[in-house]
Parts: C-alpha cells; sequence; structure tokens
C-alpha cells in the first residue's frame, strides 16, 4: 500500500488531472491567468497543458485548484 501512495505522490492521478482540465475549460477562452511570482499571464490553454503534463507550473494549478474545493466543505449548506 506504501509503494501505491508513493507513485501518487510522484504523479497526480488521472481523474484529478481531469477534474482540473474540466474547471479550467469553464474559464473564457480569452483569459490570462498568472501563475507564481514575477511570472507572464498564461493562456487558459497553456495553463490545461501544463496540468496535463504534470510540469511545475501544471502541479501548482492542481494544488491550487484542490484547495478551493476542499475549502467548499466547510461552507454551511442552507
Amino acid at each position: 500500500m506504501q509503494e501505491n501512495s508513493k507513485n501518487n505522490e510522484k504523479s497526480l492521478s488521472q481523474e484529478i488531472i481531469n477534474l482540473v482540465v474540466a474547471r479550467l475549460k469553464t474559464i473564457p477562452s480569452n483569459a490570462n491567468l498568472s501563475v507564481g511570482n514575477g511570472k507572464e499571464p498564461m493562456p487558459v490553454d497553456q495553463l490545461i497543458e501544463e496540468v496535463k503534463k504534470q510540469s511545475d507550473v501544471g502541479k501548482k494549478i492542481v494544488e491550487s485548484q484542490l484547495y478551493f474545493l476542499r475549502s467548499l466543505q466547510n461552507l454551511p449548506v442552507a
């Protein structure tokens, strides 16, 4: 079981990648987002590619999206 969790740390699960890509696709295609300090804004299509490649930028995007989604569970239900 530990070996499996080590593999998960090295590469993101395809389900998580698909979830983040689906969320990014909801952003207007003409929008640019800035990721990191002093980085030039990137178009949404490039962000999607970074997530799919699991680059450092892509992993940061996934991390921020998961943080946002997890924070939703703490909202009161009306």
